[in-house]
């Protein structure tokens, strides 16, 4: 008989220093958690894990800098029949 299996996972409150692989487990982990919906642990934890990737994605990513000036009001492509 195929026996089940249970894991448990301890994570420490500062997820900063885990790799990029690691928190992607973390997150899927957080999303087939089998608690309730709506559970606060759960859902904290989700959030958590979730704030960590977005900081790290946004720390990685530059603005757009120059996308609007005010330059572009007399640009050439203007000139040319474009979009005021």
């Amino acid at each position: 008989m195929i026996k089940d299996y249970s894991v448990t996972v301890n994570v420490p409150a500062d997820l900063t220093g885990y790799t990029d692989v690691y928190l992607v487990a973390l997150w899927h982990l957080s999303q087939i958690n089998p608690a309730p919906f709506g559970d606060p642990e759960a859902c904290m934890f989700a959030e958590k894990v979730g704030r960590e990737i977005i900081r790290r994605f946004i720390a990685e990513v530059g603005p757009e800098l120059w996308n609007h000036q005010g330059a572009h009001l007399n640009s050439s492509w203007k000139k040319e029949g474009g979009a005021a």
